[in-house]
């Protein structure tokens, strides 16, 4: 497991909350497997995308600031 379940519920629900009129109380399992899968794709996407140069992988406004 990548994510917290229940962290993830609970800012689901309150992001519905606080954009939709109708008020959500549940959050589907396949909606936490759509989350968890969508994580892992972009932690892979990133680590291909990162140049094999270092040991710390950073984002690129990061990367800039050091280089500054």
């Amino acid at each position: 497991m990548l994510i917290n379940r229940a962290a993830c519920k609970k800012a689901i629900l309150a992001v519905a909350e606080d954009t939709r009129s109708h008020k959500f109380t549940r959050v589907g399992s396949d909606t936490l497997e759509y989350l968890e899968a969508d994580l892992l794709n972009t932690i892979k996407d990133l680590v291909r995308r990162h140049p094999s140069l270092g040991k710390t992988i950073m984002m690129e406004s990061k990367k800039r600031k050091k280089d500054d």
